[in-house]
């Protein structure tokens, strides 16, 4: 049977500075039981460089041209497969581990 995670962390971006940062909090939880979705507006500095360093615990990584920040958290939405969403945006950080 395949567990369905409850949580979906959904990463919307394009030319952020502080992705590093997002990236290395959502990937130093001790309870790893969630899906991580990000969604790139096609960055033309080095984010997608920075999140492909983080690409193995992402599940889903879409990288191209969009119509702004809203279209992109839809993006996310749609596939989305948990119960509860959590947007988890550049710069953003979860408290601890």
């Amino acid at each position: 049977m395949i567990s369905k995670k409850l949580l979906s962390v959904i990463t919307v971006c394009k030319n952020e500075p502080f992705i590093e940062s997002t990236c290395q909090s959502i990937c130093s939880q001790t309870n790893q039981n969630f899906e991580w979705i990000i969604i790139d507006g096609a960055s033309d500095d080095n984010t997608l460089e920075i999140i492909k360093r983080y690409q193995e615990r992402a599940d889903i990584l879409i990288s191209e041209p969009d119509d702004g920040i809203y279209p992109a958290m839809n993006k996310g939405i749609n596939l989305a497969r948990g119960k509860y969403l959590l947007f988890m945006n550049g710069g953003d950080m979860l408290f601890d581990e």
